[in-house]
């Protein structure tokens, strides 16, 4: 067993990694391309590593930080996950952004009781930088 793979293995059971975000720690650390390259070939062949399995976890935390689709695809991109793997994580999801909107504005929002035109502009910037859609804040404000 490689002083990578160990690395690997000890990385990976504080939590999930995607291919590439393990990769890059790995490559941090010095080990060299091929070392890498091997160490993540043996770890999802264990099914140590998988990025299906990341991008759930991932995707679980996030929503329950409050935050929404577009941010956490953002996040998914930036570690070089597979778009279908994306696409069809948050597809999943699709009949709970509104839900999950909802429960992030009630519990920012819950004691504001006056509800002026500046207030909801300021209420639907806070949800839109989380990473809710035009749609789903509009959606919510319509209800």
């Amino acid at each position: 067993m490689s002083k990578a793979f160990e690395c690997a293995v000890r990385l990976l059971s504080r939590r999930e990694h995607g291919a590439y975000e393990l990769a890059n720690k790995l490559a941090q650390k010095g080990y060299p391309e091929a070392d890498i390259q091997d160490t993540l070939s043996e770890c999802q062949r264990l099914g140590l590593q998988n990025d299906t399995r990341f991008v759930d976890s991932l995707l679980r935390a996030r929503i329950r930080q409050g935050y929404g689709p577009l941010r956490i695809r953002r996040e998914l991109q930036n570690v070089q996950i597979d778009r279908d793997l994306i696409d069809a994580a948050l597809h999943e999801e699709a009949d709970n952004w509104l839900s999950y909107a909802t429960m992030v504005w009630k519990k920012k929002f819950k004691d504001q009781q006056e509800l002026t035109y500046p207030v909801i502009q300021k209420q639907k910037q806070f949800l839109l930088y989380r990473g809710f859609s035009t749609d789903i804040i509009t959606m919510m404000f319509n209800h």
